[in-house]
């Protein structure tokens, strides 16, 4: 898995990051859980890399079986601005879980940026999942 995002890196020692813990899990159509996976974000981050700007950062995934639609959760817990792009009619693949509380039909919110009190945008999240 793959996504661009930026943890307040900019190259002076002042911005090293907080370590933080990112999570991931996978979920089949139904929301199930089919992996989970928590580490700091340090060996993903710009800091590690020694670099500035929004880098790709990649986190290895198992092979984990699926036969239709799934879900990726990323959880950057304020450890990595995720970048996003303007959702356009086409897209519409990017949500916010809410995982306890509400039946499952309930837990998938559409992703939105928040500008100010009356513009809000619908985004997605820039991320690529590879598989075989």
């Amino acid at each position: 898995m793959q996504l661009y995002g930026w943890d307040g890196y900019n190259g002076s020692a002042e911005s090293a990051p907080s370590e933080r813990v990112l999570g991931l899990e996978i979920r089949d159509k139904d929301l199930n859980l089919l992996y989970k996976f928590a580490d700091s974000q340090i060996p993903y981050s710009n800091f590690a890399r020694n670099a500035t700007g929004i880098y790709p950062i990649t986190i290895e995934v198992p092979s984990v079986p699926v036969s239709d639609e799934f879900y990726v959760c990323f959880y950057d817990r304020g450890a990595v601005a995720v970048a996003s792009e303007r959702l356009n009619e086409t897209s519409n693949n990017s949500f916010i879980y809410v995982a306890d509380g509400l039946p499952s039909a309930e837990k998938l919110l559409p992703a939105k940026l928040n500008v100010n009190e009356s513009t809000v945008l619908p985004i997605n999240w820039i991320m690529t999942v590879v598989g075989r």
